[in-house]
């Protein structure tokens, strides 16, 4: 709208002649006031002093003919009320905006015309459909009904424009409608029913409510309305333990961009969904693997494998994890058994660490190493057919299992189980292949061969924190065994001191008769044990029953062992007893092999072992496993260079060999670099 008009353009408007001429005529007989346009020789007319129909015409051509631009109207909302037009919907700030549209166009009317009659005539253009396409289609909107009725009406445009001076743009909002979130009175016994720990469905749960049901007895339709107006985590209360809600709570992501490699080391067991022949009693199983991750970058740096969680596979993956990385600053572990304990805490401790344990159910804060058991471990297993996941197809399960039973107690072997030495095999493999991975918690690089943008590979990012001046902190093989090596405290009596059921002698304990020392041990080798003052000085080696002459130490993991078989025995008899309702005895056999020989027989037996036995003993055995086979291993590369042994060590080098125990040992070896090279 403007307040001067030129005769061009009136010229055919309602109540003007058609030609400029007629309009110059027309204004010099009714004498309208007239001035000359500015760089212009054009005389242009009051809007004032022209007739009403011409300007009726006028105000219904400027209607709408441009439209504002919706990137303006949004600019202006978010800068006047931001903060209240943020909490309106979709819909909502729909509807303020077409309003908002009106309330302008009123506003620009009102400049030329009074605010009356600007209403009168969006009222009047709307009635008669002669609004622009632009304003049309607001109109739409901007009454915000469900009828057929859209046209404007006086005391809406007013009430709009009261809305907007009084409360700005969101005044123009209409209110909105949210759900009903009353409780009903039957809410809570419905929800005793509902929200146990066996997770019953609603239609379930609603007939046990209703036969229990006093009053009056909402439909199973209000009662899925209700349950689908709770939130995930108030309506699964009661059917999952805390652990399980946290998995639809939020939760707070921990970043390691400001960690060096080496800051912290997070470690896990897990039980392997796969079973694999135990190599000290060819029998399936399923091994417990401890793994060490370094937190800033990913890296896999220890390793054990066990028969389950315990202290000796915490402290073996650990000791694993320093010599290949080095030495860590916080060890953040979990509150099982195999962490929580005084040895492992000795242990750290004495390295110079800190030990921290996460939050009892907790899981989700050692996210890391919980994404590794399913990275690693979970698709490792599930290369094998003797996985044994939740996953694995129950008929298919059901077959290896039978067939793999049936091979081992006919031919003691089969190919459906791996062996320990494939499996160690494979989980060399399955680490090296995740170190070289690309690991989406990483920073992005720029591949070399490609080009293109990608992850870093853990030991790419340890690489790179090398070359950013990082070094690791690396301590002497010696040093760190023995700083892995537990610490006990336990008294001396007359030069011997007892730990774990056996006894050590040094006679340099005579002078500490009663008093107190400290004993570290070796959880793979229990001949010996090094004995220490209070105060940390080292008094030396104490051997086992070293003040004795015939005794054959057993190895802490060999004891570990036939723990286990003990326990396992026993809750095998318990079962049976359970099952039979009887009492059940173990026996031993009454009758040997030799027991259904006949005299000659048995006669020429003794007389050929006498043959076979040496005349003389020309060298002594050591008292473990261990050290007899590192004995064997030296006699094996004594025959490769061709040196001569006597009678005695060729007898025994060509029969230890067929002894299970040189089977478990090698085993042993082969699957632990570090003893293989002590070796």
């Amino acid at each position: 709208m403007r307040n001067w008009y030129t005769a061009q353009e009136l010229a055919g408007k309602p109540g003007m002649p058609g030609t400029e001429r007629g309009i110059r005529k027309l204004a010099e007989r009714n004498g309208w006031e007239g001035q000359r346009r500015l760089g212009s020789k054009a005389i242009e007319y009051a809007f004032a002093v022209l007739p009403s129909e011409t300007q009726a015409a006028l105000i219904a051509a400027s209607v709408g003919s441009e439209a504002p631009p919706a990137v303006s109207i949004q600019q202006e909302l978010i800068q006047r009320d931001a903060k209240t037009a943020s909490r309106l919907n979709d819909k909502q700030r729909s509807v303020m905006t077409a309003r908002l549209a009106f309330v302008r166009e009123i506003e620009r009317m009102s400049q030329t015309i009074s605010q009356q009659r600007a209403i009168l005539a969006l009222v009047d253009l709307a009635k008669n459909d002669k609004l622009s396409p632009y304003l049309s289609e607001l109109l739409v909107r901007a009454n915000d009904r469900k009828t057929n009725d859209r046209s404007l009406s006086e005391r809406t445009l007013k009430r709009w424009l009261a809305d907007y001076r009084k409360q700005g743009e969101t005044g123009l909002a209409p209110a909105r409608g949210g759900k009903d979130m009353g409780v009903p009175d039957w809410a809570k016994d419905f929800l005793r029913c509902f929200q146990r720990p066996t997770k019953p469905s609603v239609e379930a749960s609603y007939a046990e409510f209703a036969a229990k049901c006093q009053g009056e007895r909402p439909s199973i339709h209000q009662v899925r309305r209700f349950l689908n107006k709770l939130s995930p985590e108030a309506r699964e209360a009661g059917r999952r333990t805390p652990q399980e809600l946290k998995a639809l709570q939020p939760f707070r992501r921990r970043a390691t961009k400001n960690l060096f490699p080496c800051d912290v080391f997070t470690a896990d067991g897990h039980k392997f969904d796969a079973e694999v022949l135990n190599p000290r009693t060819g029998k399936p199983y399923r091994p417990e693997t401890t793994t060490v991750i370094d937190v800033a970058t990913r890296r896999i740096l220890g390793i054990s494998i066990g028969e389950a969680e315990s202290t000796i596979g915490v402290m073996d993956a650990l000791r694993d994890a320093i010599t290949r990385g080095g030495m860590f600053a916080i060890f953040y572990v979990d509150n099982g058994s195999g962490f929580a304990n005084s040895a492992v805490r000795e242990v750290v401790d004495r390295l110079g660490g800190t030990m921290t344990h996460a939050l009892p159910y907790n899981s989700q804060a050692r996210g890391l190493i919980e994404r590794v058991h399913q990275t690693i471990w979970v698709n490792a297993a599930k290369k094998l057919t003797s996985y044994i996941g939740a996953d694995m197809d129950k008929h298919a399960g059901t077959k290896v299992h039978r067939v793999s039973r049936k091979q081992l107690r006919e031919t003691g072997a089969t190919r459906l189980l791996p062996t320990f030495a494939e499996f160690m095999a494979g989980v060399e493999f399955e680490i090296e292949a995740y170190n070289d991975r690309p690991h989406r918690g990483l920073e992005k690089i720029r591949d070399p061969e490609t080009g293109k943008l990608r992850h870093m590979s853990p030991n790419e990012a340890w690489e790179a924190a090398r070359a950013e001046g990082w070094e690791p902190m690396l301590a002497p093989a010696e040093l760190v065994h023995d700083l892995m090596r537990p610490q006990v405290i336990r008294p001396t009596r007359r030069g011997e001191v007892a730990w774990a059921n056996q006894r050590y002698f040094l006679d340099a304990l005579r002078d500490l008769h009663g008093e107190e020392i400290r004993v570290a041990y070796d959880v793979r080798d229990a001949s010996r044990v090094w004995v220490r003052t209070l105060e940390g000085e080292l008094l030396g080696e104490a051997l086992l029953d070293g003040n004795s002459s015939d005794y054959m130490p057993k190895p802490l993991i060999e004891q570990a062992y036939e723990k286990r078989e003990q326990g396992q025995m026993k809750r095998a008899m318990d079962k049976l007893e359970t099952l039979t309702g009887k009492r059940v005895e173990m026996i031993a056999a009454t009758s040997a092999p030799s027991a259904q020989l006949s005299g000659e027989q048995l006669a020429a037996a003794r007389q050929f072992a006498i043959d076979l036995a040496p005349t003389t003993i020309d060298f002594q055995l050591p008292g473990d496993s261990v050290a007899r086979y590192r004995l064997w291993k030296e006699l094996e590369a004594k025959t490769q260079t061709g040196s001569e042994l006597t009678a005695g060590e060729a007898r025994w080098h060509a029969h230890y060999p067929s002894r299970q125990e040189w089977q478990s040992m090698k085993d042993l070896f082969d699957a632990d670099p570090s003893q293989q090279a002590r070796a």
